[in-house]
């Protein structure tokens, strides 16, 4: 059996948006305290985050921008299913996820994975 995936429930701000003055207060899961799971619209979102500094549960938008994990999944155990996600990718190495995953997800358009950092 997989160990117990460790996230702390809390809330990321994120923005600004179209106007400079425009931010969103999400709640979610952080994992490592550096990624938070949120719902949006039905999705399921990962994005980078940092803590905000002397402040409890708060993490700010990260550097990158996110990706949907899951779509339409308004309304399932957000928790049970990020822990299902991370113990099933645990599981596999980074090949098999980019030919079983990434290759096959269908509706998806190209990807640049600018895997030449690797060198």
């Amino acid at each position: 059996m997989s160990a117990k995936v460790e996230l702390e429930l809390a809330s990321v701000i994120l923005g600004p948006f179209d106007e400079e003055h425009e931010y969103s207060l999400y709640e979610g899961y952080v994992l490592n305290e550096r990624h938070i799971f949120i719902m949006d619209a039905g999705d399921l979102w990962l994005r980078q985050v940092h803590k905000a500094p002397h402040m409890d549960h708060l993490y700010i938008d990260g550097d990158s921008g996110g990706l949907i994990i899951a779509n339409e999944v308004e309304g399932m155990d957000t928790r049970a299913l990020i822990e299902t996600i991370i113990s099933e990718l645990k599981q596999i190495n980074g090949l098999q996820f980019l030919l079983d995953i990434m290759l096959w997800t269908k509706d998806r358009g190209d990807i640049n994975l600018k895997l030449e950092i690797l060198r």
